[in-house]
């Protein structure tokens, strides 16, 4: 067995947000829902035409309302609900231990063998990783180092099928 690898962090609020949005804008952008902002300026352009042709100002003001919602109420909005469920999580403000070994990671007093990983992804903020039943998040700022960031990738990628990078900007490690 190698050496393991050993994480902690407190699960407050600012990791929640965080790895709440980093989940939503992995899950948006890997589905057709990314096309509905697309719609929504599509049925503006009509509703531009409609008033300007037919005085008609009823597409453009729905439409004016779902793009002012979906560009930029829509993380606010969600924002606020997630919130409101991490202030009733028992997880809040906890700590967690991690030691992450060659055929297992345990997670305080948890212990999951990596093949029970469904799903690892590794986002600039952090790696979720998915079992069937639940769902962590290893903040980037839990590793010591980057050695040890880049070593539970490596190990991530070999014993999970379902492994998936997803950067936003031009990082390119692992």
């Amino acid at each position: 067995m190698s050496r393991q690898i050993s994480i902690s962090y407190i699960w407050d609020k600012e990791t929640f947000l965080k790895a709440a949005k980093s989940a939503y804008k992995h899950e948006l952008k890997n589905s057709g829902k990314r096309y509905i902002g697309w719609l929504f300026i599509a049925m503006a352009q009509f509703g531009v035409v409609a008033e300007m042709k037919k005085g008609a100002v009823g597409l453009l003001l729905i439409s004016s309302i779902l793009l002012v919602y979906w560009y930029l109420l829509r993380w606010p909005l969600r924002k606020f609900i997630i919130s409101k469920s991490f202030d009733k999580s028992p997880y809040a403000n906890k700590k967690f231990n991690i030691k992450i070994y060659d055929d297992k990671i345990e997670i305080n007093t948890e212990s999951i063998k990596w093949d029970k990983i469904s799903q690892v992804i590794f986002l600039e903020s952090g790696f979720l990783l998915y079992t069937d039943q639940k769902s962590f998040f290893f903040p980037s700022g839990a590793f010591k180092d980057m050695e040890e960031k880049n070593k539970f990738a490596a190990m991530a990628k070999k014993r999970v099928k379902n492994y998936q990078i997803s950067l936003t900007s031009s990082q390119t490690t692992f």
